[in-house]
Order: C-alpha cells, then structure tokens, then sequence
C-alpha cells in the first residue's frame, strides 16, 4: 500500500491544527557553548502559513540570552497522544514590543498555568518579551496514521 503525497499545504495545515489545539510546545535553543537547552513554551500562529510563530517570555528568561548569540531554535509540537509530531525549525527574534505578539496573549492564560507562573514569582520577570519564529524548514510525521518517516519541507 502507498502512502498518499502530502503537500506543503497539508503540512501548514496539520502544524496550524497542532498549534492552535496544543498552545503550548517544546521549543530548543543553544546557549554560547553550543549547549541545546529545551523547555516547554507556548506558541501561536501568526495570520496565515507558518510564519511567523509568535511566542512571549519573561525578561530574565535565559532563552534570551542564547538568542542573542544564536537565534537557531527548534519548535515541536505534537497531539495529546503523539499521533502527529511537527517540527518546525526556524530563527527566532526579540519583538520592539510584547504586543506585536498578540496571538500569544490569548494562550498565555492557559499555558501558564503550568508552565510559567514559577518564573513569574520573581520580580524582574513580571515584564514580557515578544519573540517572532520566521520557520525556515518544517518536518511532520503522522505514527498514529502510518506516516513514520518524516516529511520535508524547506521554505
């Protein structure tokens, strides 16, 4: 049996579905050693495609400081059941404002619940960063369904 063509339109789609559903993801940068360091962060899509994928962090997030010596990060996201996984790979920047970030506000509740609120008891992180995702690759998979190896999109 084959598998069916999956195009770059299913693929934006599939991510977009992820995205929206789960809010929150894992996102990997790499501080000045070259040390991948991975955290769950909330993400949302910007208005259409896959760029850009907005995020906010607190200030004194150390996530920033790899930024600015490496702006290379990995996105993952997956269902509840981790029947598909994208990956979304791309450079990450600081926004001049949080609200340019705006459809990461409308998460930010939910995702910090649980992911947040512990570095947000520190004073110097009651400010927000906006962080914009320009995705220059996208990887999906679909185990649940039969799709166990990679699908590969530059952009």
């Amino acid at each position: 049996m084959s598998t069916p063509e999956i195009t770059l339109e299913d693929v934006t789609a599939a991510a977009r579905r992820l995205i929206e559903q789960q809010i929150v993801g894992v996102l990997t940068t790499v501080d000045p050693d070259h040390v991948p360091h991975s955290r769950w962060m909330l993400g949302a899509m910007g208005d259409a495609g896959l760029s850009p994928l907005l995020s906010l962090s607190a200030r004194g997030a150390r996530k920033l400081d790899h930024l600015d010596t490496n702006p290379n990060v990995c996105w993952l996201f997956s269902d509840e059941k981790d029947e598909e996984v994208v990956t979304l790979i791309g450079t990450m920047v600081r926004l001049e404002s949080p609200n340019m970030a705006e459809p990461a506000w409308q998460g930010l509740n939910k995702a910090a619940e649980k992911y947040s609120m512990n570095v947000l008891s520190e004073p110097e992180n009651l400010w927000f960063e906006g962080l914009e995702t320009t995705i220059t690759q996208v990887e999906y998979m679909a185990p649940g369904k039969g799709l166990t190896h990679p699908v590969v999109f530059k952009l």
